[in-house]
């Protein structure tokens, strides 16, 4: 609806305010202490005199920004219930406490003719560099068109193709952009740059100031000759603020950074292709080579995929001369010039390797690349989506192991290496793409993944049920390791008030947890409202443990005491704003954990819009550790499928993740003084990492998450200083793993979200196997 202007601050008293409705349901505004800018008020908006709700105004302000205000973030906004706006008349918001009047009370009356507003609901943010993300709500069923100019020269432009989760004025699943700016405003300059939709109207947030260093600022001082101690600031610059490059550049990309030549080594390989439309072209990239010490053979293959054991018996006993490695392939693949080369030296470097497999690019319809950044040795995604199965190098001794079992298919070769306990260290990755392959290279490989994940479990002891699946590139397949003696489980759910969340996760979770034979013990952090304290009386009479834990909120504290008064042999935390959608999920996570590598076991959660909310924890952003995939909806594959199948990584979210109660206890638990609220579960899935565990994150479980709704967001005024100590102490402990995650590749970018664009600069590519490291010790009061 219209609104009357907003008053000039410069003629205001003490209080600055502004009341307007932004839709039927929605009532905006902002309030500015002139005394005390920096400081936030508690606004309530009331209905017909009553007192309906209130709330902290320290959201965003276009009005404000246009007015000169520093900071504009001093704005709020309420939803009402269309039963209430319906039978309202006037509408009022105030100061909390005090009852000063904000803005003027709004009589729905005279505004019910009143024409849409024009008021643009969404934002734009600098992330860092050239690249700037927002959002934008609109009715419109196309993505609408955001475009940026400079001085009125339009320079960049991009559809709103991806999505945002808002919890304001409801959930809602918005309209997400992600753009670069062009490369010539990498000079060390500031600009400031204006963003807008289509018909003109500037997006919250904009104009953006930003400034961006070609190659980073590090780089940048170098050239420059600066102090040792300079270019030390220019590189934790960079960490703070990375710079990326759109996947659409990488051809460009490429040139700027190609890989490091390697050294000249003569040592004979041997190359097994598996026969396949486009042979030729792997023979023709095999001539190409600038290792020239290669034969190559061709065993014939009804499927791509699978072949006579006994023809790759003759091959590598008759055939293969004195070749210490061979590389194994299927047809269509084409090496890159140095690929050939470059496994040599790894593996002369690297005696104690076994395998060794390196990044790949992909060949779009057109003709143009894409980045297939692989991680550092990932056992889950390996028997569930084979990622490394299409190209890949074994020692003689390795593929001595594969022919002397038999093995009948290209991703048994691949897997057999990992049948001794322990030989996770022998598998190296190479960064840097050492072949090309087309965007079906893997087309209906689903059947012989499925077999040699099943024959590798079997060859372990271990029983399983492997179903087939489709991703969008790669195969896919379900591993169900089959639970024998059932273990005992305890879920432990913190809370305060809030009845009607704990009621709704209690009852989603409760057939998952019968199934499981689970006990579910609520702590209770000082509830006081009474619907939460008669829930919490009726939920005990019905079996539910209830554990008292006055105080302050301490999620670390919360937990710990649960834990120690638990029963059960695994541990599940579960965070009281989440919703099961069905009984399996709980028994998903358990059957993760006969592993008994594996030490903890995450789940993919959805904001109740559908957005992907947590997809695995990724380290390094912004050098700190953030969530996974949140800018894409349910159902999306992710990049290269990870959303499709199980897979390792560094960290999950404790909103709903299991653990072994008895390691959990002998590391101390959570961290309560270091990480009271954040970062807790990153520290605890390090530790577990430190021990050679792995911490794997299933997609085959999907709950919803209502996250931070129960204790609020941790960039209000009274959250932000205890966020930062958190931050503060994860750098400093884990600094070394969070500038080197092994399941994220050295040439992904590090601003937010990961796995969306191109390391500018890239890291180190170094050879790499998946090291953990151990945290550095800071004494107490440090």
């Amino acid at each position: 609806m219209t609104h009357p202007p907003a008053k000039n601050l410069k003629d205001a008293g003490r209080f600055s305010t502004h009341f307007f409705r932004t839709d039927r349901e929605t009532f905006s505004g902002w309030v500015v202490d002139q005394s005390e800018p920096s400081g936030l008020s508690t606004v309530e908006i009331l209905v017909d005199g009553l007192p309906i709700k209130a709330d902290l105004a320290d959201r965003y302000s276009s009005e404000l920004a246009q007015l000169g205000v520093d900071d504009p973030c001093h704005g709020f906004v309420f939803a009402l219930r269309s039963s209430i706006v319906e039978n309202a008349r006037v509408i009022e918001a105030r100061l909390a406490n005090i009852g000063t009047p904000v803005g003027e009370p709004l009589v729905l009356d005279e505004l019910t003719n009143a024409s849409p507003s024009a008021s643009l609901q969404g934002e734009v943010n600098w992330v860092g560099g050239l690249r700037l993300t927002g959002w934008v709500s609109t009715n419109e069923a196309e993505a609408p068109r955001v475009r940026v100019s400079v001085d009125g020269e339009a320079i960049a432009a991009a559809r709103a193709n991806r999505w945002r989760h808002i919890d304001q004025p409801r959930p809602l699943a918005v309209r997400a952009f992600d753009l670069h700016l062009p490369l010539r405003l990498a000079d060390g300059q500031v600009w400031k740059v204006s963003v807008t939709l289509d018909d003109g109207r500037e997006l919250p947030g904009s104009p953006i100031t930003l400034v961006a260093f070609d190659r980073g600022l590090e780089a940048v001082l170098q050239n420059l000759s600066q102090t040792p101690g300079q270019r030390l600031q220019g590189r934790l610059f960079d960490q703070l603020i990375p710079q990326s490059l759109p996947f659409s550049l990488y051809g460009e990309w490429r040139n700027q950074f190609p890989d490091e030549p390697p050294q000249s080594i003569e040592k004979a390989i041997a190359v097994v292709l598996l026969d396949g439309d486009n042979l030729q072209l792997s023979l023709d990239s095999l001539e190409a080579q600038s290792h020239s010490n290669w034969t190559a053979g061709v065993l014939p293959s009804p499927d791509r995929y699978s072949f006579d054991p006994s023809e790759l018996s003759i091959f590598f006993t008759e055939d293969s001369g004195e070749a210490a490695y061979f590389i194994f392939s299927l047809a269509g693949v084409t090496f890159e010039e140095h690929a050939l080369a470059r496994i040599v030296e790894c593996f002369e470097e690297h005696p104690e390797a076994a395998l060794v497999y390196g990044d790949l690019d992909m060949r779009g319809a057109d003709g143009e690349l894409w980045p297939i950044a692989l991680p550092a040795f990932d056992y889950e995604r390996m028997l569930e989506q084979g990622y490394f199965g299409g190209a890949f190098a074994l020692t003689r001794a390795a593929l001595q192991l594969a022919v002397a079992a038999a093995t009948p298919n290209i991703f048994r070769v691949a897997n057999i290496c990992c049948d001794k306990s322990g030989s996770a260290s022998a598998i190296w990755h190479l960064p840097g793409a050492i072949a090309q392959v087309g965007k079906d290279f893997l087309a209906g490989s689903q059947k012989a993944l499925s077999a040699a994940t099943s024959e590798h479990l079997a060859a372990m002891g271990v029983e399983a049920v492997v179903m087939s699946g489709f991703g969008s590139h790669w195969p896919a397949c379900r591993t169900n390791r089959r639970i024998g003696r059932r273990p005992t489980v305890s879920i432990l759910i913190p809370t305060r008030n809030r009845a009607d969340l704990l009621s709704t996760c209690l009852g989603s979770i409760y057939g998952g947890a019968a199934r499981a034979g689970a006990e579910i013990i609520v702590i209770d952090n000082d509830s006081t409202e009474p619907a939460a304290l008669d829930f919490l009386a009726a939920a005990e009479r019905e079996g539910v443990k209830i554990l008292r834990a006055p105080g302050p909120f301490n999620f670390s504290r919360l937990n710990n005491l649960a834990a120690r008064e638990a029963g059960g042999d695994f541990l599940c935390f579960l965070n009281n704003d989440v919703e099961a959608r069905d009984n399996d999920w709980l028994d998903e996570m358990l059957s993760r954990h006969v592993d008994d590598k594996v030490g903890g076991v995450g789940v993919e959660l959805l904001w109740p819009s559908g957005v992907v909310q947590h997809g695995g924890v990724a380290l390094g952003m912004n050098f700190s550790a953030s969530h996974a995939f949140n800018e894409r909806i349910e159902d999306d594959p992710g990049y290269t499928d990870l959303l499709k199948v199980a897979h390792s990584c560094s960290a999950v979210t404790a909103a709903c993740m299991t653990t072994s109660r008895e390691r959990f206890l002998a590391l101390g638990g959570f961290d309560e003084l270091m990480f009271p609220v954040n970062f807790n579960d990153v520290d605890y899935c390090l530790k577990l990492r430190s021990l050679g565990l792995q911490v794997v994150f299933t997609p085959h479980a999907r709950l919803i998450h209502r996250e931070s709704v129960s204790r609020g967001r941790d960039d209000k005024a009274d959250s932000a200083p205890r966020f930062a100590r958190e931050l503060r102490a994860l750098r400093s402990k884990w600094g070394r793993v969070l500038a080197a995650d092994p399941y994220y590749n050295p040439i992904l970018a590090l601003d937010c979200p990961p796995f969306s664009a191109l390391a500018w600069p890239p890291r180190r590519r170094a050879p790499r196997t998946n090291t953990s490291f151990p945290p550095l010790e800071i004494p107490r009061g440090m």
